[in-house]
């Protein structure tokens, strides 16, 4: 038993150094600006709105909390409960161009629509007949192409597509590692093609879909070298097409195009950048990078230097 926590451990330390190496030159470099601190408790996806306010979900608090361009707290909304207005664990969110905020009630199996202010508008159950498991939507992106939201369910292994008024449209997806499954898919980003790009977290890949759910191509494999992933939990395209992934377990945020060409890994002056199991990231029109650090109990907001 003792060799084998020893035999272990010296592979953490090897798989440690080579990621370290791997990435000394290839740099993605960004600035710090500033830290989003307080009572936060397990923070897990962040977006921003038209005039540059950010909100991100505070999910053991079930809140989101709303501060301004710079990051200075302005409210919260929500508590713990199954009413409107209530949350359960929530995880995902996503923000409309005409400033609706869709959140990933998660434990309660729904999807909730506020407005800035955090007045409920509208919310659906993503729970349909045809479920073999529980529902347990994760994440929620609203989409350009036919007003369409997507859900990732993380029970069923599935990619559920609704309108803005809560109707099913279609869906993909099923366990398993090929082409268009997934094994616990979490986060999703759309381009400016209103492709979706969806962080399928066990299969250790980031998947892109035409909007109707075609799949076009993978980015990233297993592993410790550049370009690869140890468990990808947060995924967000830039306005230029860059897509960033976040790798919670190995602390870094990398930087790909869309076909899954390796860019870099994001830097402070060359010098690679290190989150604590860095999840929700989100990538703003004015290249600033915001990074849910959810064991740290912080979002990290950097500007995209290149």
């Amino acid at each position: 038993m003792r060799n084998c926590i020893k035999f272990l451990f010296f592979i953490f330390c090897l798989i440690a150094v080579s990621y370290n190496n791997a990435f000394s030159l290839d740099c993605v470099n960004a600035r710090f600006l500033f830290d989003i601190k307080g009572d936060i408790d397990q923070p897990s996806d962040v977006s921003v709105s038209q005039n540059g306010d950010i909100y991100f979900v505070d999910g053991v608090n079930n809140r989101i909390v709303a501060v301004d361009n710079l990051g200075r707290f302005k409210f919260t909304f929500g508590k713990r409960g199954s009413g409107k207005g209530e949350f359960d664990l929530p995880l995902g969110i996503d923000i409309s161009s005409d400033d609706k905020i869709y959140i990933a009630d998660t434990g309660n199996k729904r999807i909730q629509v506020f407005d800035l202010e955090g007045n409920i508008l509208t919310m659906f159950s993503t729970v349909l007949e045809s479920d073999r498991n529980t529902s347990e939507p994760v994440d929620v992106l609203v989409s350009k192409f036919k007003d369409y939201l997507y859900v990732s369910d993380n029970n069923n292994h599935e990619i559920k597509v609704y309108d803005r008024g809560g109707r099913f449209k279609l869906k993909w997806g099923k366990f398993g590692e090929g082409y268009g499954e997934f094994r616990y898919p979490a986060t999703m980003s759309a381009n400016s093609l209103s492709e979706v790009f969806i962080a399928d977290v066990i299969n250790t890949r980031v998947q892109r879909f035409s909007p109707m759910g075609d799949h076009i191509n993978d980015i990233g494999v297993w592993g410790v070298h550049p370009g690869d992933f140890f468990r990808p939990k947060g995924v967000s395209v830039s306005k230029d097409g860059w897509v960033f992934v976040s790798d919670s377990y190995m602390g870094v945020v990398q930087v790909f195009s869309s076909a899954g060409k390796f860019d870099g890994v994001i830097c402070e002056n060359n010098k690679k950048k290190v989150f604590r199991t860095p999840v929700g990231v989100f990538v703003d029109k004015d290249s600033r990078l915001l990074v849910v650090e959810m064991r740290a109990n912080k979002i990290t907001v950097l500007k995209i230097l290149q």
